[in-house]
Formats: structure tokens, sequence, C-alpha cells
């Protein structure tokens, strides 16, 4: 007599794994001038990602003195007295332009309170504007950093 074997019946049970709710915040509309900081936050074991912080001009108290950003630009430019006598213009090299000054480099030293006439540029993008020197140090052997604010 032939005898058939049941395979015993093995119990199968799907374990879901725990949901986690997830939410997106703070993000910026496509069209948007300045991106906003996004923060990821997952229930469970918190998780916020945002932007880095971005570097300071902060001065030595913590208090942030500039008014506009600097945008690095490299360019040679021309400084003359605000009387525009042009028999004394000087050369220098712009290292750095903002809404509210300029820094230049410059193989002599300029007093700071003193007004000049600063020329970058030409053609259509010409700046041609009064400043006053802020600050001048020493950066190498008769070259000078300075900053100057637009008057």
């Amino acid at each position: 007599m032939a005898t058939t074997r049941k395979k015993p019946a093995t119990a199968t049970k799907a374990v879901a794994a725990p949901k986690t709710a997830t939410r997106a915040v703070a993000t910026p509309p496509p069209d948007a001038a300045a991106p906003a900081p996004v923060a990821t936050t997952t229930y469970g074991p918190a998780t916020v990602v945002a932007e880095p912080p971005k570097a300071s001009t902060a001065g030595p108290s913590g208090v942030e003195r500039r008014r506009s950003v600097r945008e690095k630009l490299v360019a040679p430019a021309v400084l003359q007295p605000s009387s525009g006598d042009a028999s004394v213009d000087r050369g220098v090299q712009v290292q750095d332009l903002s809404l509210g000054g300029v820094g230049f480099v410059a193989s002599e030293k300029f007093d700071p309170g003193e007004v000049y006439r600063i020329t970058l540029g030409k053609g259509p993008l010409l700046l041609n504007a009064r400043v006053r020197i802020v600050s001048c140090n020493t950066t190498a052997h008769r070259m000078y950093r300075c900053g100057a604010e637009f008057c």
C-alpha cells in the first residue's frame, strides 16, 4: 500500500516595516529670487537638513559691519583727486566691489578720509564715482590694500 506524505504547512506572515511620516518644510517656489533653506523632519529620530552657515564679515564684537555683499572683481581702475585734476591719475587694481564701496590694491598709500574719484570699466559699462578712503594697510613691500566707500 502506498502512503502519501503530506508536507507540514508553513505559516508565513508578512511583517511590515514600521511606517515613518516625513514632512518637507519651507520649499521655495521655482521662481524665487533667493532660495530659502529647506528643512526635512522625520518623526522618530529627528533629521534636519539646512543650508550651511555663510562666512561672516563680523568684527570682533560680532556685529555685521557691511551694508551689502562684496563681489569679487579683478579689474584695472584709475583714481584721481575729487577736484578732477587728470594730471595726477593713479592706477589701481580693483579686487572686490559692492553697492557700498570698493576694495583695491595700490602701489602707494592713501590716507583714510581722503576723497577721490574712481573710474572703472569702459564704454556702456563704466563706473565713475566719488569714494572716501576708509582703510589702507600694507600687504607687501610698497603694496597697499585699501578699502573705500562710495560717497
